[in-house]
Formats: C-alpha cells, structure tokens, sequence
C-alpha cells in the first residue's frame, strides 16, 4: 500500500477530493467543469508568474490560513465520502448511478473550496504587475500549445491509444494490472465519447482571455472582484450548449465504464483498490482538525 504524500502542505490542498475521488473513480483529468482551474489556487500561480518577496510572503500567509480552513471544514467530509464509497463498494455490485452521486457530492465540495479560495486568489492576483501579467499571458500560450500537441496531434487511431493509454495510467494505482477484458472496456468506452477535445481547449482559452481581460481591472477593486468571482466559482457559466451535452454524455459514459470495471474487479484489485481508499482515508481522518471552539458567549445563546 502506497502512503499518500501528505507531508508537503502544498499537496495537501493539490490533492483536494474531487481529484482523489475522481482518481477513485478514474475520472480525474476527463475535462470536468473545473480541472482546467487547478493553478488558480493562489499558491499555483508561481508555476506561471515569478513572485517578488512580498507576493510570496503574502501567498505564504494566505496558504496558511486555507490550510486551516480546509484542515477544519473539508478534510472529515472528505474523509466521510470516501469510507461511503469504500462501503458502496464492498457490499458487491455497484451501479452507475451511485458513483455519479458521489462523483456530485465532490464536485460540491470543490465549489465550496473555490468560493473559500476567492479572497486569496484576487489578493494575489491584483499584486501582478504589467510585466507578470504578460508572463502569465505567454505561459497561457505556451501550455495551450503543449495541450494542443498532447491532446490533438496525431491520427485518430493514434489518439484513441493515447486516451486508452492514460485511464489505464489513471487506474493502475488503484486497481494494479488490468485485465484483458477490462481494457476493451475502455476501448469501448474510447470508441463511444463525443470529440469535444478541440471545445475543451477552446473554452479553456476564452477563460483565459476573460481572466487576463478581468486583470486589466485589478486597479478597481470592487469591479475586479465582480468579474472574477464567477470565473473561478462558475468557470463553466459560458459553455455554448453543444459543449455542455457533449461533456455530460462524456462524463456519463466515464462513470459507466468505471462501474463496469469495479464490478469486473479481481479479488487482488479490490484489496488493492480498498487498500488506497483506506490510506487516502485515513490521511485525512488523521490531519482533520476540530471546528474552531465558538466563543463562550456565542455558545451560550439559545
């Protein structure tokens, strides 16, 4: 059993549980609503932009006081939905139905980090000046060109490999070696998504223009909030509705072939598949921190 990396605190908020469900799942990195988001956790962005001292002292303060938040806010309900997922599991057939209320109730807690992480992500993102604005703008460009040769180049034939060839990277941490019977599952569930990868990549770059277009008001506070909030609260409130049916059929197909392979498990992937769930669970049972005591006076009233 792997131990989850849990003594970085930047991967303890990298690892937020839509990502670790998702992983559960096998979903992480099918084009969710709000995987492009990942680096706009404040602490992401000097990934993309180089921070001077006061712009890393104020992440660094920021982090800290996220941590706590998420240490007491969302690291037991994080916990609690994957032991109701261990348990969905172990009682034998699961239907798609129920991975897709799970997979839900992550997503849920996921806007509820983005609404917490709002604050932290303007006070940064007003700090920039012209010239990190314009590298954040040039590694925009640069990364959607990397996504455009992973994701696009190639024949279909070849693409469809790749797709095949990353789920079963997603799964093998979690369920070990596939079966030959489980890799036509997913070269069936390849065969059956909607191509929506070229509408990926062109939302994901309108959201960029709209972000690099909302710091050009960072001097006006109250009008820079307004615009960023629903850019990172609601990334996908701007899908034409073409995209948004492509995504929920791919998105319903995922969850169909995970249940499928859950269901096909061997006995060896399920005790390794319920090995990672208890690690994954157990780390955030362990650093779940108490709800801040209220004060005397507060508790007293009726």
């Amino acid at each position: 059993m792997r131990v989850p990396p849990f003594f970085r605190p930047s991967l303890r908020l990298r690892w937020l549980l839509p990502c670790v469900l998702a992983a559960v799942l096998a979903a992480c990195g099918m084009r969710f609503a709000y995987s492009h988001l990942d680096w706009l956790l404040p602490w992401y962005l000097s990934d993309y932009v180089t921070l001077d001292r006061d712009q890393r002292n104020l992440l660094d303060a920021r982090l800290a006081d996220r941590l706590a938040w998420h240490c007491r806010q969302q690291l037991g309900p994080y916990a609690e939905l994957l032991r109701r997922v261990e348990a969905d599991l172990r009682r034998g057939r699961i239907e798609a139905a129920e991975l897709d209320a799970h997979l839900t109730r992550a997503e849920s807690l996921w806007r509820e980090l983005m609404v917490a992480i709002t604050p932290d992500a303007r006070a940064l993102l007003e700090s920039l000046s012209d010239e990190q604005t314009a590298e954040l703008a040039a590694a925009f460009r640069r990364r959607n060109r990397d996504a455009r040769e992973d994701f696009l180049d190639g024949s279909p034939a070849e693409l469809r490999e790749r797709q095949v060839e990353r789920m079963e990277k997603r799964l093998r941490p979690w369920l070990g070696r596939l079966q030959p019977d489980q890799r036509r599952l997913i070269e069936q569930w390849s065969d059956a998504l909607t191509l929506s990868t070229a509408q990926w990549l062109a939302q994901r770059e309108r959201w960029q223009a709209n972000l690099l277009a909302t710091l050009g008001q960072r001097r006006q506070p109250a009008v820079f909030e307004a615009r960023l909030r629903p850019l990172l609260v609601s990334p996908d409130a701007g899908w034409p509705a073409d995209y948004r049916a492509r995504v929920a059929h791919n998105r319903s197909q995922t969850v169909a072939l995970l249940a499928g392979l859950l269901n096909s498990a061997t006995p060896g992937q399920r005790e390794q598949l319920f090995g990672e769930i208890d690690a994954w669970a157990r780390q955030f049972e362990l650093r779940a921190c108490a709800p801040a005591a209220l004060p005397a006076q507060a508790a007293a009233r009726p």
